[in-house]
């Protein structure tokens, strides 16, 4: 299981080499509360950015815009052949729980998937274990243009 998390990280680390998807931070006004990393987040604005402007993708910052609550997460590369036309963050929801999933920012082709984390994996399960009449579904938010 190591082994496959190192493949999957040193793989990201090429893809995000070549396309370096979130040089520019992305802004959002996030309408629910919400996790990454285990961390809980209260509805607001937020950045996702790199940890270093000159850094790559690989690990990103998640942060309130008044900078006094933030988290980084590792994340691998996603591709794909129709960019977003606006920056886009893609949610799971698990009854009235929602953890970021993905970052899109506009135009881009390479987007980023934040590793599922423990928190997530225990609410998809008690879902299913419980086999709770929920459907589980993706939400998006698109980001404020600022």
């Amino acid at each position: 299981m190591r082994l496959l998390l190192l493949a999957v990280i040193a793989a990201a680390g090429v893809v995000s080499g070549h396309g370096q998807s979130l040089s520019n931070p992305v802004r959002a006004k996030i309408p629910f509360d919400f996790t990454v990393a285990d961390k809980k987040f209260s509805a607001g604005d937020y950045y996702i950015s790199r940890v270093r402007t000159n850094s790559g993708d690989l690990v990103l910052r998640v942060s309130s815009v008044t900078g006094h609550r933030s988290v980084f997460q590792l994340t691998i590369a996603a591709v794909t052949s129709a960019p977003k036309e606006s920056d886009t963050l893609t949610f799971h929801q698990y009854g009235d729980q929602y953890f970021l999933f993905e970052v899109w920012p506009a135009g881009a082709n390479t987007g980023r998937i934040f590793l599922e984390s423990r928190g997530e994996r225990d609410a998809r399960t008690s879902i299913a274990t419980n086999k709770v009449a929920m459907q589980v579904r993706m939400v998006s938010v698109t980001g404020n243009p600022q």
